[in-house]
């Protein structure tokens, strides 16, 4: 009986002594830790406590923390971490973990470069691991050296779908209640000037199966500088099948800030996303997974440089189904709501979007990667030729690579509303600027491979409108059909076009214009008609110096009917991709084009002609709507007067036309045939012994040939003499003469005033530029 009480109290003492032994240890190994630490692992660390319940085995270690390398400064820890395990379950071949308890984790990773907060650690164990191998090697065969490298590499291409209790070598396992809560994680990049903080972040997962059972994930956390996101994984060990659930709430793009300064050249950009994703699939095949869900932009506003903004009140997206696999996307919805932006044509022929997409550096970037390219090609290693054949056909076939699977995409409702884009354009003269507003689009079952059709209308300011009809697929943007109209669009606006193009300003008129667009493979055939009410314009700005030199006043005059309406079509033809197409100047220069025609060639006057009682009066100028002349005579032709008498007589007919007949040549190539005729005329005067000269002398003088002796030994001696401005002068006086003459005889003419036609020569730039033949050039214009 007393050697029963003596086992007993034995064992007593023993169990204490185990239980003092267990109570005690922890504390032992944590000073150790604590104390060695910087010997372990290179950094200072702090532990509170550490416990061991040897009733419950419970562990727990309360306020655990690893410095940096400054000693001072938290770069890992936690409030408390508590586990609790099982180990009499171990007879029943289970591992059971009732409880993983993480409270108050904060940790800060700091990049810069390539380097982090934490290089120094990771530095100092692979430092010890090579010690550790290089000990390893020097002991054993490189046999085995060889057959563990093999079996190391058969083992990282095997397949993740293990079976889960081949995995835990014949054990269940059973790991429960894993709670992590109030954690902290800071993720700083010094080069970039990021920062990522993200607070209250918790994870909760009742249980983790290792058989054909979900396993249920909750992850939640905020964003310090806004938003929140909850996170749902489903997982089964023994399928690897998986769904996920994203939801991220109103979270603030701006965090994004410092990264976007690699891809665009900005000032400021704000504004919110939420996500309502849920994925499933297959760890096995990732791509094959399905993505359900919405996507949401609010509030996004995009300053530039130029502190001018783009942005939109409201994107949002609806996907049914998305399979990168399969190339297979249905979108349910796009719903763009509030957007604006602007359009700057700058001088140089930038815009504001080449600026934006032009981030600071990218020239430099990219000149160093042109360097570096063609550094490369010039120290690439040249190729034996005697050997590539042999090389070739030594080399093992290549399997064929499997075709790409054609893209399928439809997008099923398209919708934009209360949309407004701004035109700027400094390119020209006097700077334009048009807001178009209210603009919507709409479109349904929109997809890849089959032409569907969108809708697009806007609203011009003072009451125009735009609608615009596009028929197309997606597959081939080269080929498309668009159909434009535009209704009671208030011409004043573009003003600072006409000044650019034509000097005149447009004071008022509305007009209404239809295009119908035909693209083939990027080659357009457009057919456009204009109409337009009630134009008028003002006096030509002096000094405007136009890009066509365009009697405005007198086209649009003439082009009028009745009614003071204009009405006529513009054909567009030309290739898209060709750099020199551009289908606004094809438009202007067809107007323009049109405008000259009528104005200068075979002249009908209308309007207020027709009001006054001639319905249909003018007169035909012929092909040409010049008076050539020979600059170096000092009198006009007959028939040179007859053409500009018949050119005077719709004066008669109409008050309101003005007529200026200016008169024009070469004056370099004048003044070189003029030091001709006065050398040739001298030498005739001299040979001849005349000092006057009549007509059959002038005709005499132009016969005398260029390489005659004579006259070259004459030339030879006597061109110096010649001074070219004398020479100018006296033909400026010529041309005086000749306008004197002209305005003489046309002043006779029935319905000429003194008002309504003018002759003139033109000014010296002119005629120093002038190419094609001397001639008086008519310009007609309205009083």
């Amino acid at each position: 009986m007393k050697k029963r009480y003596i086992a007993l109290i034995v064992l007593a003492v023993l169990i204490v002594l185990v239980i003092a032994a267990l109570k005690i240890a922890p504390g032992i190994a944590k000073d150790y830790v604590v104390e060695h630490s910087e010997e372990l692992i290179g950094r200072k660390m702090k532990i509170a406590d550490v416990d061991f319940n040897p009733f419950t085995f419970t562990v727990t270690v309360d306020d655990f923390a690893i410095f940096e390398q400054d000693g001072a400064t938290p770069f890992v820890g936690f409030e408390k971490f508590r586990v609790n395990v099982n180990p009499t379950r171990l007879l029943s071949k289970e591992i059971n973990v009732s409880e993983i308890y993480l409270k108050g984790l904060y940790t800060q990773v700091v990049q810069d470069g390539d380097r982090f907060n934490f290089s120094d650690i990771l530095d100092k164990f692979a430092a010890s691991e090579q010690d550790s191998v290089a000990t390893d090697s020097a002991a054993t065969p490189s046999a085995t050296a060889d057959a563990t490298a093999d079996s190391a590499a058969g083992d990282s291409i095997k397949a993740i779908n293990i079976d889960p209790v081949e995995m835990t070598g014949g054990f269940d396992v059973a790991i429960q209640n894993i709670v992590l809560e109030k954690g902290n994680i800071i993720y700083q990049d010094r080069k970039v000037g990021s920062k990522i903080h993200l607070q209250d972040f918790s994870v909760d997962i009742p249980a983790v199966y290792f058989n054909n059972k979900d396993t249920d994930i909750g992850v939640n956390l905020k964003f310090a500088d806004g938003g929140d996101l909850t996170v749902k994984v489903l997982f089964n060990m023994k399928t690897q099948d998986f769904n996920v659930a994203v939801a991220l709430k109103q979270f603030e793009l701006a965090c994004g800030k410092p990264y976007l300064k690699d891809f665009i050249n900005y000032k400021d950009f704000s504004g919110s996303l939420d996500v309502n994703l849920n994925v499933a699939g297959n760890v096995n095949d990732v791509l094959s997974s399905n993505v359900a869900g919405t996507v949401g932009l609010n509030n996004i506003v995009l300053t530039e440089t130029s502190e001018k903004t783009i942005g939109v009140n409201s994107v949002q997206v609806g996907i049914k189904k998305a399979n990168l696999n399969e190339m297979d996307f249905v979108v349910d919805s796009v719903v763009v709501d509030g957007a604006f932006a602007h359009l700057d044509l700058l001088k140089g022929g930038k815009t504001n979007i080449d600026i934006l997409l032009n981030p600071k550096g990218a020239a430099e970037d990219t000149s160093a990667v042109d360097s570096a390219l063609a550094a490369a090609v010039v120290t690439e290693a040249p190729v034996d030729s005697s050997k590539s054949d042999s090389a070739v056909a030594a080399a093992p076939e290549t399997a064929k690579a499997a075709p790409a699977k054609p893209l399928k995409f439809v997008l099923n409702r398209l919708q934009v509303k209360n949309t407004s884009v701004t035109a700027n354009d400094f390119t020209i003269k006097k700077p334009f600027n048009y807001k178009v507003s209210g603009i919507s689009v709409s479109g349904s079952n929109i997809n890849f491979d089959t032409p569907c059709t969108v809708n697009v209308n806007a609203n011009f300011p003072e009451g125009g409108t735009v609608s615009v009809k596009y028929k197309g697929a997606l597959s081939d943007l080269s080929t498309m059909d668009a159909y434009v109209s535009i209704k009671n669009l208030a011409l004043k606006h573009f003003s600072p076009y006409s000044l650019h193009y034509t000097g005149y300003p447009i004071i008022s008129g509305t007009m209404a214009f239809a295009s119908d667009n035909k693209i083939n493979k990027f080659n357009l055939d457009s057919k456009n008609t204009i109409d337009i009410y009630n134009i008028d314009v003002g006096d030509k700005v002096e000094g405007s110096d136009p890009e066509f030199t365009v009697p405005m006043k007198v086209g649009l005059y003439i082009l009028k009917d009745k009614d003071d309406k204009i009405q006529f079509d513009v054909p567009v033809q030309g290739n898209m991709q060709d750099p020199e197409f551009s289908y606004l100047k094809i438009v202007w220069k067809t107007v323009m084009n049109l405008l000259i025609k009528v104005a200068l060639s075979p002249l009908k006057i209308v309007g207020n002609v027709a009001a006054s009682g001639a319905s249909a009066i003018g007169f035909d100028l012929g092909k040409n709507d010049e008076i050539v002349i020979d600059p170096l005579n000092n009198h006009m032709e007959s028939e040179q007067y007859a053409k500009a008498i018949k050119m005077v007589s719709a004066l008669a007919k109409d008050p309101k036309l003005k007529m200026n007949f200016v008169q024009s040549f070469n004056m370099k190539k004048t003044v070189e045939a003029y030091k001709t005729r006065k050398l040739k005329t001298e030498f005739y005067k001299s040979t001849q012994g005349k000092t006057a000269l009549n007509e059959l002398d002038e005709k005499a003088i132009i016969a005398i040939d260029d390489k005659d002796e004579a006259y070259t030994a004459y030339v030879a001696a006597n061109a110096a003499n010649l001074d070219r401005k004398a020479l100018e002068k006296e033909l400026l006086d010529m041309a005086a003469k000749r306008n004197a003459e002209l305005l003489k005889t046309l002043q006779q003419q029935s319905g000429v005033t003194k008002k309504n036609v003018t002759v003139t020569t033109a000014p010296r730039s002119q005629l120093v530029n002038h190419k094609g033949k001397a001639n008086f050039k008519v310009q007609i214009d309205v009083q």
